[in-house]
């Protein structure tokens, strides 16, 4: 078996609640007006990824708990394949979205990498969270991402090298919190161990740096989604998308931030992400010609 692009890490269950006010106080009652349930994390690369016409996989232990067996029938909905040994818990995010950001709560199970599932796959490239498992270098392409829970065992074991990965993905609150500086200056002390590191800034747009200490800035394309949950794990799908149709990294941002918020600004009780043919069309409407659209 051979696949593009396998997701290594835990789906999660989410859980989102639109339409609040505020965030509240402890001892108060938020009324929100709607809640979303759908797969998240991993499972929103995937999907996206496959919107986008390339096979891509979950590989992550499976909850036998009845959370896992919502999270498991939510993923055959969403035609999310997902690989895995069964564990006994499941994790779980819900989210709050609010004044055009969102705040999370969440469990995490089991992060264990199967490694040799990920082999067998002979996947075209993987995208993995930091940490990464010793031997994950042998995977022909490799991206990585983190979340607060991967930043803290960053910032408590130490920085790694980045020279096995192709590109690190991470939002500009995870970059200040590694480095301590803002946008570009984080994504070029990141970069300087050993990769391209593209730092997303919501309605900023993006920021990337080389190892050689080049720096991109894009700008994001105005949208008004009804909540920005999963924003990042768009941006990351479009990337390794347009990585792997060999388009230069500059136009892979660029590419990456449309169709984030593109993706984002159609309001879905399932998954979110554009198909290649509906990401054309809402470019088309409105954004301004630019070079090589048809090809993508």
């Amino acid at each position: 078996m051979s696949v593009d692009v396998v997701c290594a890490g835990p789906p999660f269950l989410d859980i989102v609640f639109r339409g609040l006010a505020r965030i509240p106080r402890a001892g108060e009652e938020a009324l929100a007006s709607e809640v979303v349930t759908m797969p998240g994390a991993m499972a929103n690369v995937a999907f996206a990824l496959r919107q986008l016409d390339l096979d891509a996989v979950v590989c992550s232990p499976k909850g036998t708990d009845p959370l896992g067996r919502l999270l498991e029938e939510l993923m055959a909905e969403a035609g999310i394949p997902w690989i895995g040994e069964p564990t006994d818990s499941t994790s779980i995010s819900v989210g709050l979205p609010i004044d055009g950001d969102r705040a999370f709560v969440t469990v995490l199970s089991d992060t264990t990498v199967d490694v040799e599932a990920v082999i067998a796959l002979a996947p075209r490239a993987v995208v993995a969270n930091l940490p990464l498992p010793d031997r994950m270098s042998n995977t022909p392409l490799l991206y990585g991402v983190v979340g607060d829970p991967q930043v803290a065992i960053i910032l408590r074991d130490g920085a790694e090298s980045l020279t096995r990965l192709r590109a690190l993905f991470v939002n500009e609150r995870e970059a200040h919190q590694l480095t301590g500086h803002a946008a570009a200056a984080a994504a070029a002390e990141l970069a300087s161990r050993g990769c391209l590191v593209v730092v997303t800034r919501g309605a900023d747009g993006a920021t990337a740096a080389t190892p050689d200490g080049h720096i991109v800035e894009v700008p994001a394309v105005v949208t008004d989604p009804p909540d920005t949950v999963g924003a990042g794990d768009l941006f990351t799908a479009a990337f390794i998308w347009a990585d792997l149709r060999d388009l230069p990294f500059e136009e892979c941002l660029r590419l990456a931030t449309a169709y984030a918020s593109h993706s984002l600004a159609h309001p879905s009780r399932r998954q979110k992400g554009l198909t290649a043919s509906a990401f054309r069309e809402a470019r088309r409407q409105t954004e301004a010609p630019i070079d090589r659209l048809e090809e993508v």
